[in-house]
C-alpha cells in the first residue's frame, strides 16, 4: 500500500484530470476553440505549456512508484508538496469554472467579458496562480535538479504571459481593466 501522501496525490491528479476534461468537453461543446493565439514568443508560449506537464508528470509518477528516479524526498517535503498540490489544484479548478467558456490556451480570438467574480474578485490571475502551486509542489515532492529547472522554466515563462496578457487586458477593456487592477492584487 502507498504511503498516504502518495495516495492523496494520486487521487488528486485524478480530480484534476477529470476536471481539464470536463472544462475541455464544456468548451468544445460551445463549438468555441480551448486555442487562442500565443501571447509571448511561440517558442516560449509551447515551450511553458509542456514544462508545465513535464514538471507534473514526475510527481505523479514518484507518488504512484517510489522508487522512480532515486529514493523519495523526505516525509516532510512530501507531506508539503501534497498540500501544496492540493491548494494548487483547487485553485485551478475554481479558476477553470470561472472563466468556463472564456477559457482559452493564449489570447482569445473572439470578444470576450472580464472576468471579476469568483476567485477573480481577489487574485488577477488565479489560473496562473494555480499552475505556479502545482509546479511548486512538484519541486518540493521531487526535488530531483532536472524537474526543478523545468519547473523553473516554466513558472518564468507562465510570468511572461501573465505580464503580456495584462497588456492585452488593457488594450481590449481599457478603463474598466485599469480600475480593476487598483482594486485587485495580480495573485493574491
Amino acid at each position: 500500500m502507498l504511503p498516504l501522501p502518495n495516495l492523496i496525490v494520486a487521487i488528486v491528479f485524478i480530480i484534476m484530470g477529470l476536471g481539464f476534461l470536463a472544462m475541455t468537453l464544456r468548451i468544445v461543446k460551445t463549438e468555441d476553440s480551448i486555442v487562442g493565439k500565443p501571447s509571448i514568443h511561440p517558442f516560449l508560449f509551447y515551450s511553458g505549456k509542456v514544462t508545465m506537464f513535464l514538471s507534473w508528470g514526475p510527481e505523479l509518477v514518484k507518488a504512484i512508484d517510489p522508487s522512480f528516479f532515486g529514493p523519495e524526498a523526505p516525509l516532510w517535503m512530501r507531506w508539503a508538496g501534497t498540500v501544496v498540490l492540493c491548494a494548487g489544484t483547487l485553485v485551478l479548478l475554481l479558476s477553470f469554472f470561472n472563466l468556463g467558456a472564456s477559457l482559452k490556451y493564449g489570447l482569445p480570438d473572439s470578444s470576450t467579458q472580464l472576468k471579476t467574480s469568483g476567485l477573480y474578485r481577489y487574485s488577477r490571475h488565479p489560473l496562473y496562480l494555480g499552475v505556479f502551486l502545482l509546479t511548486f509542489s512538484s519541486m518540493i515532492y521531487f526535488p530531483n535538479i532536472i524537474n526543478i529547472l523545468i519547473g523553473a522554466w516554466c513558472i518564468s515563462t507562465h510570468y511572461m504571459m501573465i505580464i503580456a496578457e495584462e497588456r492585452f487586458l488593457a488594450d481590449r477593456f481599457g478603463l474598466e481593466w485599469e480600475f480593476y487592477k487598483k482594486k485587485v492584487r495580480r495573485f493574491l
